[in-house]
């Protein structure tokens, strides 16, 4: 049976090793932002005649209201940034894993842009995709991320198979199969799985600082 002192030393070298991923409430600022965004949507026009029929002044209001969030959001992640680096220090990075955070980071854009110009695509031509291509390739990136993240974060499965099932049930017409619900869904699933993920990550990175009784980084 492994010792304790060789568990611990496991755990601490995953964290180590994933330290800024874990570093979960900027995730969670970030999910802040998509529900922000989320809120723009529910409020404002998203298809191209809805937009030209509400006019100049409505779209100047949501794109003043889209740059004011998104502001907000970036100056939130850096502040929330420094504070871990103010608390907790940092971990540099191998070239290795940077270049795999840069390849999961990109696919996960992929992930959304992808379905989304279908999407587009498909409303330009006056048709609607009959399922919410968002949800599935949004969940196929969250399980990509945890296998990334490491196996023990059994959090992200869960938030995919979620996803998995706003999928499914998006083929019922559940919501309406429109480019606007669609985008309006996929917005709120990954918002509400970053906080979600954020926070559990925030808590199990303090948990395990506090049991090691020292910070993981080391300060800049």
């Amino acid at each position: 049976m492994m010792s304790t002192p060789v568990n611990a030393a496991r755990q601490a070298a995953r964290i180590a090793g994933r330290f800024r991923d874990l570093q979960g409430l900027r995730q969670a600022v970030a999910g802040v932002g998509l529900l922000l965004l989320f809120g723009l949507e529910m409020t404002f026009p998203l298809s191209s005649a809805d937009i030209r029929a509400a006019g100049i002044a409505v779209e100047l209001w949501e794109l003043a209201l889209l740059v004011v969030g998104s502001a907000l959001t970036v100056l939130a992640f850096l502040w929330v940034t420094a504070w871990y680096r103010r608390h907790y220090g940092e971990v540099e990075q191998t070239r290795s894993q940077k270049r795999l955070g840069k390849f999961i980071g990109g696919g996960g854009a992929v992930a959304f842009i992808l379905p989304f110009e279908i999407e587009t695509s498909a409303m330009i031509y006056g048709h609607s995709v009959p399922v919410n291509l968002m949800d599935f390739t949004l969940a196929l990136w969250i399980i990509a991320y945890w296998l990334y993240l490491g196996r023990p974060f059994w959090h992200y499965p869960v938030l995919a198979a979620i996803g998995f099932g706003l999928g499914i049930a998006s083929i019922a017409g559940i919501p309406p199969a429109t480019f606007a619900w669609h985008l309006r869904e996929a917005t709120l699933y990954i918002a509400v799985a970053s906080i979600a993920g954020g926070v559990i990550d925030h808590m199990i990175l303090t948990r395990s600082l506090s049991r090691s009784e020292s910070p993981v980084g080391l300060e800049s």
